[in-house]
């Protein structure tokens, strides 16, 4: 009998030899995260959803990243942060992670996986990167078998 973690795993590998990376023409690559690209995720974060004005870096949103993409991670960790990666400029030009939880209702847990920091640099918009990347995160979700995906804390959306 499986056990949770070794059901995960293999749809893990599974997910990533049939989805990722991805050539998304351009020079722009879409792919999940490494160890490697924690600090560049994290400064791309913080400047990208740091302020309202887009010269300003927001050291607590550089943090948060940092956070969810490290592989101390508890649930998400690099390879749950997806990315687009402009290989000519080499540099992160797009991401999003996929949070795990289980949530209840009524007693009865279910899995539930949450989209976090969606964000594109303003010089890559529209593109189709977010829409690209949904579909990697909606893909890998559903491997992980989750029930749900579910946005949180946009009190207007």
């Amino acid at each position: 009998m499986n056990t949770l973690l070794e059901t995960r795993v293999k749809s893990q590998l599974k997910f990533e030899h049939n989805h990722l990376p991805r050539d998304l023409g351009d020079g722009l690559v879409l792919r999940t995260a490494t160890p490697a690209d924690v600090e560049a995720v994290a400064q791309f974060n913080g400047r990208i959803h740091g302020a309202e004005r887009a010269d300003k870096f927001d050291p607590m949103v550089a943090a948060w990243a940092r956070d969810f993409c490290s592989e101390q991670h508890p649930t998400c960790g690099p390879s749950n942060v997806f990315l687009v990666e402009d290989t000519r400029a080499v540099k992160i030009v797009s991401s999003m992670c996929l949070i795990p939880q289980t949530w209840t209702y009524a007693g009865i847990p279910f899995e539930v996986g949450r989209p976090e920091a969606v964000g594109t640099d303003p010089d890559y918009r529209r593109r189709g990167l977010v829409r690209a990347q949904f579909e990697a995160l909606h893909a890998k979700s559903a491997a992980m078998g989750h029930l749900v995906q579910g946005i949180t804390g946009i009190l207007w959306y």
